[in-house]
């Protein structure tokens, strides 16, 4: 699941040189979370406290995984120390001691955008074929089963989930935009999936 990336980066000559940068999946999911909240601010940075960073990081898992301090500050350390995709500047928090905000170096920037452009296909075929690994869990003929059926109610739940995120407030007009694109591209997707069922 992790990500490897190859970048320009300034040589000391001024050339440019590339670099292969190895991402953890959590790292790739950090610099996302990061990304994103610079896109839905036209491209402008944005800066993010860790402890912002974790609950939205155990927002996105949904109880499938809990990110711990323990766990994510090391992470980002090691982003912005050693790999240098990620900086770190002390700010006042609005709630009252001096926090550490992190925001995206260019480096970390382009490392993103081309994971999620050259990639993003290759991860929408894996949740796919992860969603039929689990087929065999949901058609198991033991009708004492409830869980079987269960799992089946919630797998079947998952277009109108879908809707529901994409109905979610919006953030900004960015999201606005977005929002009405989904909802769109999901209604034409379920019409041509009932037009190949009937």
């Amino acid at each position: 699941m992790g990500k490897s990336v190859s970048v320009s980066i300034p040589g000391s000559k001024g050339d440019k040189q590339k670099k292969k940068i190895n991402l953890s999946p959590i790292e790739v999911l950090i610099l996302t979370q990061l990304r994103s909240r610079e896109l839905r601010n036209n491209g402008d940075p944005v800066g993010q406290y860790g402890y912002e960073m974790i609950q939205k990081l155990n927002e996105l898992f949904a109880g499938s995984w809990k990110a711990k301090s323990g766990t994510i500050y090391p992470i980002l350390s090691k982003l912005e120390k050693n790999k240098k995709l990620i900086s770190g500047e002390r700010k006042q928090s609005p709630l009252g001691p001096v926090k550490k905000v992190y925001i995206l170096e260019d480096l970390g920037r382009e490392c993103i955008d081309s994971i999620i452009y050259e990639r993003f296909e290759g991860d929408i075929e894996f949740v796919m074929r992860y969603l039929n690994l689990l087929t065999p869990f949901l058609v198991k003929q033991d009708n004492n089963d409830i869980k079987s059926d269960e799992i089946f109610e919630k797998m079947m739940s998952i277009p109108l989930k879908s809707v529901k995120i994409a109905q979610e407030e919006a953030i900004t007009e960015v999201d606005v935009d977005l929002r009405m694109k989904k909802l769109e591209s999901i209604k034409n997707q379920l019409e041509q999936i009932l037009k190949q069922i009937y």
